[in-house]
């Protein structure tokens, strides 16, 4: 790989696993980036079309991730206007709205590897989410199949979800085919849709693929800045939800982090199991040389060594929002106060059904030899991390909006 020019196409870069995949083949690259081509296919949001949102993430996201050195930093910035090139695709649009150019662009020469990151990531399940979820993950998927079925692409790499395996527990291979058709909510369902969109078009049409399944995803945990995540989702959206609780009983002007709060309130969940909690930049720096070396699998696991258990990392999410009062119970109440109401209707009616499961073990036994090569080993998710995730969503407010008190969290915490 390293005598040739290497070209690889990239959908979903501007999300967390995305951007740091991003990252981790730029720094893997760093000493022959004008042997590397990067397409980035993507929508324009708000007033920043597809181009300039890759520059920005690069540049203000990503420019820690590469290299403390300053002649790097200066190569990685002429990289960012000549190396990177950028395509408008909507997965929700007939034909992804490619246009011809761009399409002659992704033509020639041949693709190395075309990476498939880009869907939605919703747990909730009523019908507006479930066809939102069905138009973008399923048939968007099949619009990149049928774009892949017209360029040369030597090897589609497809992002799914470790939790396509559904309601089970106990160890769970690689390849697991969900066939019970039993889930936690839509977003599983269509992941393992998509995935098998994938195996079958790659299968005949004689394409060389893998199929990743990253579990929960969090910030980074071995490269700078630690902690930093674009996306407050899933645990994250949990703590967001305590932490409105805490702007709506605060007075105007109290510190949201220093100001203690009681709440009555009991959550459900299992104190014999875990959440599988992985960092993005070791997902992606496994992605990454899982690719290059060549392992002849086509299913992988990014996942973490082992749970954090939810006796752990609750508790300190709370210590971290500087709120006491929740305690562990083994069932969801039948006689709710008016707060356990609202938890169960908005952040437990989307949370319990994982946090309530009995232990899921999944196999990464076919990654051994490739994280050996790599030198590579996963961070613990623990009493010792989990702060450090928390310390980075604190300085950004979990992500909320200026209507949301965003603002002042970012004006009284230091």
């Amino acid at each position: 790989m390293r005598n040739k020019k290497l070209k690889i196409a990239i959908t979903g870069a501007t999300g967390l696993l995305g951007r740091n995949l991003l990252f981790e083949i730029i720094k893997q690259n760093l000493d022959r980036l004008d042997s590397l081509e990067i397409i980035a296919l993507g929508r324009n949001k708000n007033s920043a079309d597809i181009q300039h949102r890759i520059r920005d993430i690069i540049l203000n996201d990503g420019l820690s991730y590469f290299s403390d050195d300053k002649s790097a930093v200066a190569r990685i910035k002429d990289y960012c206007a000549t190396g990177i090139k950028t395509v408008y695709a909507d997965l929700d649009k007939d034909k992804l709205g490619l246009d011809r150019g761009d399409f002659n662009r992704l033509k020639e020469p041949a693709i190395d590897f075309f990476f498939h990151l880009a869907a939605l990531t919703d747990l909730r399940y009523t019908p507006v989410v479930e066809e939102a979820l069905r138009r973008t993950n399923i048939e968007g998927t099949r619009q990149i199949l049928h774009l892949v079925s017209a360029l040369n692409v030597r090897e589609f790499c497809y992002t799914g979800t470790a939790y396509s395996c559904g309601s089970i527990s106990g160890k769970v291979k690689p390849d697991y085919i969900n066939v019970s058709g039993k889930f936690r909510n839509p977003y599983e369902k269509t992941k393992l849709e998509s995935e098998m969109l994938v195996r079958n078009f790659c299968k005949k049409s004689k394409i060389r693929h893998r199929c990743f399944r990253p579990s929960v995803m969090c910030g980074r945990l071995i490269e700078s800045p630690i902690g930093a995540v674009n996306k407050f989702d899933v645990f994250y959206g949990w703590a967001a939800f305590f932490f409105q609780i805490k702007l709506k009983n605060l007075l105007k002007g109290r510190d949201i982090y220093k100001e203690p709060l009681n709440l009555d309130l009991r959550i459900c969940y299992s104190s014999k199991s875990g959440l599988n909690i992985v960092p993005a930049d070791y997902a992606a720096k496994v992605m990454y040389q899982v690719c290059v070396q060549g392992h002849p699998d086509e299913s992988y696991y990014l996942v973490n060594n082992r749970e954090t258990s939810h006796s752990v990392y609750i508790p300190l999410m709370l210590k971290a929002l500087n709120i006491t009062g929740p305690r562990q119970v083994d069932c969801i109440p039948t006689q709710m106060n008016p707060l356990e109401r609202i938890y169960y209707k908005t952040a437990g009616r989307v949370f319990t059904s994982y946090i309530t499961l009995d232990p899921i073990l999944f196999d990464t036994g076919n990654l051994n030899g490739v994280l050996r090569k790599a030198k590579l080993r996963c961070p613990p998710v623990d009493k010792n991390t989990f702060p450090l995730l928390m310390n980075y969503a604190k300085k950004h407010g979990f992500g909320l909006n200026r209507k949301n008190g965003f603002a002042a969290v970012k004006a009284e915490s230091k």
